[in-house]
């Protein structure tokens, strides 16, 4: 009897073990605390990191984060930072490199400063779109510009 249900109890056990190696997603209905997840180019330089304060994975598709900073890096073994993003509320969109708020955001870069409310931000085209109050600072003459 015993070993009967121990037998049973192996396969029980084997079988949640297999259904959790299946799925290499991570979920859970609690916030993740120090969120942070980076992107790498096909010869293993960073391209974009991607932090926030607690990040919500009930949804791995749209993770939400707050106090999101976004990192993109030049994606080749200088590691330059081409830019920082920060808001304090964003969707992530791994799978397709897609970040989003409704909220404010401000771009950093070296060249200028950007500052906006209701945003997107596509890192393979690397643009960023704002909807609403959308303000420039450049860092260097007009000049330089419009060469």
């Amino acid at each position: 009897m015993i070993h009967f249900r121990f037998k049973h109890l192996l396969i029980l056990a084997s079988a949640v073990i297999l259904s959790a190696a299946d799925s290499s997603r991570v979920a859970t209905s609690a916030p993740v605390k120090d969120y942070s997840v980076s992107f790498f180019s096909d010869a293993g330089y960073h391209r974009m990191k991607v932090q926030g304060s607690a990040a919500d994975l009930r949804d791995p598709r749209a993770v939400k984060l707050d106090a999101m900073t976004l990192t993109a890096f030049s994606g080749n073994a200088d590691r330059t930072v081409e830019s920082v993003l920060m808001a304090p509320l964003a969707i992530l969109e791994p799978e397709t490199e897609l970040v989003r708020g409704p909220e404010a955001v401000r771009l950093v870069r070296d060249d200028l400063e950007l500052f906006g409310e209701n945003w997107s931000y596509d890192h393979h085209t690397r643009t960023i779109h704002l909807r609403r109050n959308a303000k420039i600072i450049f860092n260097a003459s007009l000049a330089d510009y419009l060469k």
